[in-house]
């Protein structure tokens, strides 16, 4: 039996992390690079990354080649993934991996870490 923070573990040597200070240059490089949110309804009212994508944790399998069809993206492209700490996101960015996404990488730290660094917040109408 793993612990769900074994799994976390696991999971991010799989597909890696990166820091919000590092996610913050690539978005001032490149605003078009991929960023998905896997939070719950109720934590994206409190504000997203900007130009991030929305799909909840729980409808991540079911949504993301929806989202990958609208939006052009092209699953061999990096899809930086965040939740609220960054635990949910490792696991989500796994989840991507073993569906055939070539390089997820989960957020360390999360909304949590983007916010508390300072950065930009995005409001959103949620449509899901």
């Amino acid at each position: 039996m793993k612990t769900p923070q074994e799994m976390v573990i696991e999971a991010l040597q799989e597909v890696g992390e990166v820091s919000v200070n590092e996610l913050s240059t690539l978005l001032a490089a490149d605003p078009h690079i991929h960023v998905l949110d896997v939070r719950e309804h109720e934590e994206v009212e409190q504000g997203v990354i900007p130009k991030s994508t929305w799909i909840p944790r729980g409808m991540l399998e079911f949504q993301i080649w929806n989202l990958v069809d609208q939006l052009g993206w092209n699953p061999s492209d990096p899809i930086y993934v965040y939740c609220r700490s960054g635990n949910r996101s490792a696991l989500a960015a796994k989840t991507l991996k073993d569906m055939g996404f070539a390089q997820p990488i989960s957020i360390a730290g999360g909304f949590t870490a983007w916010k508390d660094s300072g950065y930009p917040i995005a409001f959103r109408t949620l449509h899901f």
